[in-house]
This record gives C-alpha cells, structure tokens and sequence, in this order.
C-alpha cells in the first residue's frame, strides 16, 4: 500500500548524503525524482473538429502554426486528425492554460476556421520522443564568429557558455537500467499529468539514455511547460517526474552533482574540449533572479523585457515585475543597470550566459508527485 510506504523527494535526499547520513536511506522506499528543461523532441496529437463538413484536410493549422495531417482521411466529416511539432512550446502552453486558438483547415481551394479550446478537442495527447536526457553536454564558442543557436537566447559568443540538465535531481540519473523492459509501462509526471513511459526515446543508448513519453495534455499543469525563445527559433521546455524505489536503484541515488559528467564541446563540430561537471554550475547559484527595481531608468526598450526567452518580464504602470513564468536562464542579467542579477555557475572556467534547465519547476514537481503518491492519487 502506496500509504505505507516511506517517501521523499530527491532533493530531500541528497541532504542526507551531503551531511554523510547515507544509512537514512535505508529508512526509505521511494524517492520522487525531477527534471525540467528544454526537450526538443515534443509533438502534439489531436483530432480537431470544424463546424462544417469537407472532404478531408490537404493542410492543417493551430494559431498559424502549421500541423501535418494525419492518416485517417475522416472523409466528410470535417474533422482532423492532426500532429504538431517544432515550434509549439507557446501553442501548447496556451492550450493546456484553456485559451481559444484558431484551427484552419484547407481543403482544395477552400479554407475552414473554427475557434477551439483544449477542452473541443476529443483527443490531445502528448508525446515526448526523447525527455529527460541523462547525459547533456554544455555548449561554447571558440570562434570569434557570433553564431544564432538554439541552445541559447541570444547568438552564442565567444568565451559564452550554455548548459541544460537538472544533475543529480534528474530521474535517469538515478535509475540503473539494463534494459527497455525496466521501463515501459512505468508511471511517471508529465507537466502535472500522469503519463506512461513508453520506452527509450530517440538517440537513446545504455550509457546515454531518454525516455519516450506519452501523457493526456488535458490534465496537465500549464506552469510546468511553455515555450522557450532561441536566437533560431522557438523550443518547448517539459517537466517530468518519476518514482524510483530505493532497493532497485540504491547506488545511482547516491550520486551527487560533483559525481556527474558535464562535457564541454565546441558549437562547430561539436568536439569536446573539457569536462566538468553539474556542481559547476548548479551549486551556490541563483535559481531565480534578483530584482533591483530602484535602478531601473524605465528605458523605452527594456532589454531584460524584449529578451526574456518565456515573457516573463512585464512592465506595468512603470513597474518592472517577473510573472511565474520565469525560468531562471539568466538572460535578464543583460539589463545594463543591473536591475536584474541572477548569479550563474560556469563550467570548465568558461561562464554560463543561458541556462535551459529548471529546478525550481523540476523540485516543485518532484513535491507533487510525492503528494499525489501519499494520498493514493498516484499508483506505483
């Protein structure tokens, strides 16, 4: 029974093992792990109906953001079977909020409109091909050529650096997985949403595992997902969670941060320079910025403001404030007068300008799951 078992979450455990307490561990059954970051491999699946009857779809479109059709015709129905992917992290942040968008289908020379919230939709589904990597790899540049990448908010410079992973919090890192079997059909959190891991996700391997996972998008928490803006386009950020029992995985959730690799490699080429590791740049940082409000000079263009990858930064009645959709990535450090500092790690001796991992959102999910957990909402 869920209710007699011992859980914490993963943050509560890696206290025990920094204050040398590593025999608490035995006291413990489950431990709720969390990632969020920036997951590439992200799509949407949904059926999508219109008031009026055509033949079948040649294009589909939510919000302007063009879909693919999908197998099923649904001939004369007028209704889509449709996936999306690319750059949806905005689209699908305001249709897990519950906002209307625009579904345009175009059949032949004619174009159907119809204005639909998450809730018209028989079927949202989400699917990540390749969530929660293991092993990422920071990212700088060597040159002296400035280079739009989507590892970073602004074009990456030389003597700049990046990172994603959430280390020692993150669910692969403290899981030992021999084979796929370990894991398909397992249950974890999806942005809030109880969803199924369906196996390794794409570019997976033993040593540098992800997992594919599949979750209905009508029960999930918008806070935990949302778009993330790149100097070449949009990305989509995901939070996932997953309950991994001590007696399985004992030795992995002993690690630490200073045990994690971080290679370093360079934007061109990708070879690896360095390694360093996920203590570099998570510990006695900031996870979310400081804000000075008496140095802001209420610049025509807030730069904080134009640049903040999620939005989060508002200026109301000439007040500067940051919305819950912040991300902690550091970009507002841009402010040229300081109104926001968020203090970032580096790696290799090279500092971190762009941070795509979010641990305030992966802990908060972490919490959740060992609630839900604990009150019978969440069966292991």
């Amino acid at each position: 029974m869920e209710n007699d078992l011992r859980i914490i979450t993963v943050d509560e455990l890696k206290k025990y093992i920094r204050n040398n307490e590593e025999d608490k561990i035995d006291e413990v059954d489950i431990v709720t792990t969390a990632t969020c970051g920036i997951m590439s491999g992200t799509m949407g699946v949904f059926h999508i109906p219109f008031n009026e009857v055509f033949k079948k779809a040649d294009e589909i479109y939510l919000n302007d953001i063009k879909g693919v059709v999908g197998v099923c015709p649904n001939e004369y129905l007028g209704k889509v079977d449709a996936i999306f992917y690319g750059e949806v992290g905005f689209l699908f942040k305001d249709l897990v909020k519950g906002k209307v968008v625009e579904a345009k289908a175009v059949c032949g020379n004619k174009t159907y409109k119809n204005e639909v919230t998450i809730e018209d939709l028989p079927t949202a589904k989400m699917i990540g091909t390749r969530m929660a990597f293991k092993n990422y790899t920071a990212i700088t540049n060597l040159s002296d050529e400035e280079v739009n990448t989507i590892f970073h908010r602004l074009p990456l410079k030389k003597g700049e650096s990046s990172f994603s992973g959430c280390g020692m919090y993150n669910p692969l890192e403290n899981m030992i997985i021999k084979d796929e079997k370990d894991i398909i059909g397992k249950k974890a959190l999806l942005n809030g949403a109880e969803s199924i891991i369906l196996g390794f996700g794409t570019r997976s391997s033993i040593k540098k595992p992800n997992l594919m996972l599949s979750a209905n998008m009508k029960e999930m928490d918008p806070y935990y997902l949302g778009g993330f803006l790149t100097s070449s386009g949009i990305e989509i950020y995901n939070t996932v969670a997953i309950p991994v029992k001590v007696d399985e995985h004992k030795e992995s959730l002993k690690k630490l941060d200073k045990d994690i690799a971080l290679p370093l490699v360079n934007i061109f080429g990708r070879e690896i320079i360095d390694v360093g590791n996920y203590a570099e740049v998570w510990e006695n940082v900031d996870l979310r910025p400081k804000i000075y409000p008496d140095r802001c000079k209420e610049c025509k263009e807030c730069l904080a403001e134009k640049y903040c990858p999620t939005f989060a930064i508002k200026r109301e009645n000439g007040k500067i404030m940051i919305t819950e959709d912040c991300f902690g990535c550091g970009i507002c450090n841009i402010c040229p007068y300081g109104v926001f500092k968020t203090k970032l790690g580096s790696i290799c001796g090279i500092p971190i300008t762009c941070r795509q991992s979010d641990r305030k959102r992966a802990l908060k999910l972490a919490k959740e799951l060992k609630k839900k957990i604990e009150n019978g909402e969440f069966k292991i």
